[in-house]
């Protein structure tokens, strides 16, 4: 099990936000600012407990906070209220995260449970990241790729459909196969 709130704040100031930890409503939560996006951050052991407690949290944060955000002018259109849960979720919860996202009365909200790992919170707060381009890849020499692969033909089959020759040439050194 992670530190939601303390891995939140290492992911998010990797990306080139400013963090920092506030209490809202009794609970610890994680502020978080860049040049575009401003944010709550709340963390609860279940589901359950985000589901009941969601509501009261997002709206103390903004009671709390309405100077700044009222200060953050345009930012304030990119206010989010990330909500997540440790434990696994239901069907019927998850269907309740996902109406929790939809309301956008005050903030925009990010609301996920089941973060188990890294790799669930980096999902998690993926909206909130920047652009991640996908890993370039050498190239593959498909011709050897296709000659390791293909060790049930035999070898002349693998040269005629490699050739250039007729379609009809090469099934008939298919068929000719033993």
């Amino acid at each position: 099990m992670i530190d939601i709130l303390a891995s939140s704040a290492n992911i998010l100031t990797e990306a080139g936000f400013t963090t920092g930890r506030v209490s809202i409503n009794g609970r610890e939560a994680l502020v978080f600012e860049d040049a575009i996006v401003l944010g709550f951050l709340f963390t609860y052991e279940d589901p359950l407990e985000l589901i009941e407690s969601w509501d009261k949290d997002a709206s103390r944060a903004v009671a709390d906070h309405q100077f700044g955000l009222r200060h953050a002018a345009q930012k304030a259109w990119n206010a989010y209220v990330v909500l997540l849960a440790a434990g696994d979720t239901t069907y019927a919860n998850s269907v309740v995260l996902t109406a929790i996202e939809e309301d956008l009365v005050g903030t925009r909200k990010i609301a996920r449970a089941g973060i188990g790992d890294h790799a669930d919170l980096g999902a998690a707060l993926l909206p909130l990241l920047p652009l991640q381009t996908a890993p370039k890849l050498e190239a593959v020499d498909i011709v050897a790729e296709i000659r390791q692969r293909a060790t049930e033909l035999q070898p002349r089959a693998i040269d005629a459909f490699l050739s250039t020759a007729e379609e009809t040439v090469v099934i008939q050194v298919l068929e000719e196969a033993p």
